[in-house]
């Protein structure tokens, strides 16, 4: 199962996987419509909002396509999800 939270900053919509390391640096990888995946740090996830299901079913829509087919949603970061990261 894949964690995912969807945030939103700017108007965009964002897919954070917060259990996924992006690099060794600490950064979650992430996805959006225009650049689709990348990395996104701590800081800028507490800069964002929980973006409503309205605004992510969209993205979590292109998700599926895209192959992830084993989302599980989340409205907020847990420690587990950090542990699982570190690992």
């Amino acid at each position: 199962m894949t964690p995912v939270i969807f945030r939103r900053f700017d108007g965009e919509v964002t897919a954070v996987f917060p259990a996924t390391p992006w690099d060794r640096a600490g950064n979650m990888t992430c996805y959006a419509h225009v650049g689709q995946h990348g990395a996104c740090s701590l800081e800028w996830y507490r800069d964002t909002v929980p973006a409503s299901l309205e605004e992510s079913v969209e993205l979590c829509a292109e998700l599926v396509r895209q192959g992830y087919d084993d989302l599980i949603v989340y409205r907020r970061m847990t420690q587990k999800h950090r542990e699982d990261r570190a690992a």
